[in-house]
């Protein structure tokens, strides 16, 4: 009875683990390309940096929009950065208030082999509990 419900559980942890990375593989995949194909790069300048917890950083800059207004935004951005610091930043007219610093291919590459490394993970736990729930399976003639 107890490897029939270890069974169930590596399916379950499987399933899940695979349906969160491929969500948020998703997400992140449609964010740069969102990016790539409707942003604008614009020359940016850091005007706040707010320290948080686990050094985790809160960007603001500000930037000149297209009819020379200045726009202050929060800064997506994986790097630590300080005040006064310029940057090329991208930017979509439906969010003229967040400015998105494209991560580099390397570093891109790195977070598709990672989402791949777990989703790998996942289907390696269905298999073994299916293997595990067959090889356990009560059989009666």
């Amino acid at each position: 009875m107890k490897n029939q419900s270890n069974a169930k559980m590596y399916i379950t942890i499987g399933i899940i683990l695979m349906l969160v990375v491929g969500f948020i593989a998703y997400k992140n995949v449609t964010k740069i390309q969102n990016y790539k194909e409707n942003g604008k790069e614009v020359e940016c300048t850091v005007v706040s940096v707010i320290q948080g917890r686990k050094g985790k950083q809160s960007v603001e800059a500000a930037y000149y929009d297209e009819a020379g207004n200045l726009i202050t935004a929060d800064v997506i951005r994986n790097q630590k950065t300080y005040v006064g610091e310029e940057f090329i930043g991208m930017v979509v007219p439906e969010k003229p208030e967040e400015i998105y610093c494209m991560p580099s291919e390397s570093t891109q590459k790195i977070v598709y082999c990672v989402f791949g490394a777990f989703g790998l993970t996942g289907l390696i736990l269905i298999i073994c509990g299916i293997v595990s729930a067959v090889k356990h399976r009560k059989v009666y003639y």
